[in-house]
């Protein structure tokens, strides 16, 4: 990629992952050497599942297990939006998957401060389990670097799992090396980094060493009443990090956008994460979303961080923070954006003034619950951030190739699909929709966290 290149973006025709209209999404994008597609589930957007992924009434537990049923409707669906623009599933490089805490569930969640591991572990482990294992019939080798996030609700309740991928284009004359280290190696059979050219892209990792479990560093002794288990797992875990980062080559300074997922009892503890991630990059901090989850999947732990990282001397390309005073200043020690290979990688982006307080234009849910959704103005606002964020970059909101979304309730969905979706005049962005735990916005009050990553073309 030569140096400030510009990056053409292609909604890819890809009617294998098309999404109803009323959904903000394509099923892949495609901009530069990258195809990104929406996380896709095994849903037909009609019936529930699709009849593929569908166990026998008969037999819901006979000749194969519902969960691989879906995993193959899954990369069905992958492999064919993959290959829609032009790249495929042994061109990953990034891969990020959920699991959902409800199925079918028509009922009251449990509470913010639940114990999710208590409650939840086992039923995420019968899930991911066969999912891998069902993984392993299409990705044979060199598996893209992973992460696997708890959510509470997808769209579609019969759904168990989903997946999305970043692949590499056939065209893009990059190569990918799955690569190892000595820190720890996972258990799940992915690649803990993937270099593609000028890209490093890491696992998602935790403060763990995948043979004892949390690693001692990680904890906080329980006989004294100091130390903060949010900070030395942050703290932990972008060790590693670094290790990682420089076994495939890159420098952490060099990072362009931070993964962040966090626990419930880790959304209560910002301050201390923060404060790790000051001690770590004192200066020039990456882009960095702060992502709520229900749990992680490694049991004990509370954050789980997964690096994009650009490697100068690999290609001409160049690592620019992109700052404007017409949007809030980003919370904590992270840039409103870094631009990178034609990319623009925006931090967190929320619903909230320059202030600080959530964004309403208008009667307020709080006093009047059944006139008004908040979380409609929260998007405009988010829009606006958004938009101000990439004219400072050189773009538009409306080049975006993914935009997730992470609603504290579902019961905001409806209200929030036709807003978000007037953003994007150029078509849709790969996208997700996903429900996490009642209350654990970044912003106290807030009800919807955006992430997305934006092309930056001619």
């Amino acid at each position: 990629m030569s140096k400030g290149k510009r990056v053409a973006r292609t909604v890819v025709d890809a009617p294998e992952g098309a999404f109803p209209e009323d959904v903000p999404a394509s099923g892949a994008v495609a901009a530069g050497d990258f195809v990104f597609t929406s996380p896709m589930g095994a849903t037909d957007w009609s019936t529930g599942l699709a009849d593929g992924a569908r166990a026998s009434e008969q037999l819901p537990s006979g000749d194969d297990d519902p969960v691989a049923l879906e995993t193959r409707e899954i990369y069905r669906k992958l492999d064919a939006a993959l290959e829609a623009g032009g790249s495929s599933l042994d061109r990953g490089v990034q891969i990020n998957q959920w699991v959902n805490t409800y199925r079918g569930f028509d009922g009251e969640r449990h509470p913010a401060d639940r114990n999710e591991v208590e409650l939840f572990y086992e039923q995420w482990r019968s899930v991911v389990h066969p999912h891998l294992a069902t993984r392993d019939e299409f990705l044979l080798s060199e598996r893209p670097a992973s992460a696997c996030m708890p959510v509470d609700r997808f769209i579609c309740a019969e759904e168990s799992v989903a997946v999305e991928l970043v692949g590499l284009t056939k065209d893009s004359g990059i190569e990918k090396r799955a690569y190892e280290h000595d820190v720890h190696m996972p258990l799940g059979g992915y690649s803990i980094g993937i270099e593609a050219g000028p890209w490093l892209f890491t696992a998602g990792f935790t403060g763990v060493d995948f043979a004892h479990g949390i690693r001692p560093e990680s904890k906080v002794p329980d006989f004294v009443w100091y130390g903060n288990q949010i900070h030395n797992e942050t703290a932990e875990t972008l060790r590693q990090l670094k290790v990682t980062v420089e076994a495939g080559g890159g420098r952490m300074e060099d990072t362009v956008k931070a993964l962040v997922y966090v626990t419930p009892f880790g959304m209560r503890n910002l301050p201390a994460l923060d404060q790790a991630w000051k001690d770590h990059w004192p200066e020039d901090p990456p882009a960095r979303a702060i992502l709520p989850c229900s749990g992680v999947g490694l049991r004990g732990t509370n954050v789980e961080i997964m690096l994009t990282v650009v490697r100068p001397d690999k290609g001409e390309i160049t690592r620019e923070v992109v700052e404007t005073g017409k949007a809030p200043a980003q919370l904590g020690h992270a840039p409103q954006a870094i631009k990178a290979g034609g990319l623009l990688f925006p931090s967190t982006q929320l619903g909230v003034t320059a202030d600080g307080a959530i964004g309403t234009r208008g009667v307020n849910d709080g006093s009047f619950p059944f006139m008004r959704r908040s979380v409609k103005d929260e998007l405009r606002v988010i829009q606006e951030n958004t938009q101000a964020i990439c004219e400072a970059a050189g773009t538009s909101i409306d080049q975006a190739v993914k935009s997730h979304l992470f609603f504290s309730d579902f019961d905001d969905l409806a209200a929030a699909l036709p807003v978000w979706g007037d953003a994007f005049t150029d078509g849709y962005p790969a996208a997700g929709f996903f429900e996490t735990p009642p209350g654990t916005q970044e912003v106290r009050g807030g009800h919807v966290t955006a992430d997305l990553i934006v092309s930056c073309p001619e």
